[in-house]
């Protein structure tokens, strides 16, 4: 081989080096962009999460005092039905009352009258 074969082959090498070494900056720059975008889209993902954990809480916490509220509740009906079985038997029994003083009345009643006669007839 002569120099100049030598030298031209020699360039061309350092050119296809070039080449390949250019190559592997753009495949570099690229994945860099890559790995930016993922840990872009990471971050946001970790965002949401983080706000639908604290969702998650909160939902928790409104389902908590639900159930408080509900259990409070409960107890405030429970209490009406004794409060309501309660009335229930004294308006019972205020009505076996009334109509005993009726039936006493209408017992009074007839025997003043039965009285009024016999003075009367006598």
């Amino acid at each position: 081989m002569s120099g100049i074969d030598e030298t031209l082959e020699r360039r061309l090498h350092r050119e296809a080096l070039e080449d390949e070494r250019q190559q592997l900056l753009l495949e570099v720059a690229r994945l860099e962009g890559e790995v930016t975008a993922l840990r872009d889209q990471m971050a946001a993902l970790e965002a949401a999460e983080e706000h639908h954990r604290a969702e998650v809480e909160a939902a928790q916490l409104e389902a908590a005092d639900a159930r408080a509220a509900q259990r409070a509740d409960q107890v405030r009906v429970e209490a009406s039905h004794r409060l309501v079985a309660e009335l229930r038997t004294r308006v019972e029994q205020a009505d076996e009352a009334r109509v005993r003083a009726e039936n006493e009345r209408a017992a009074v009643i007839a025997a003043l009258g039965r009285k009024a006669r016999r003075l009367l007839e006598g």
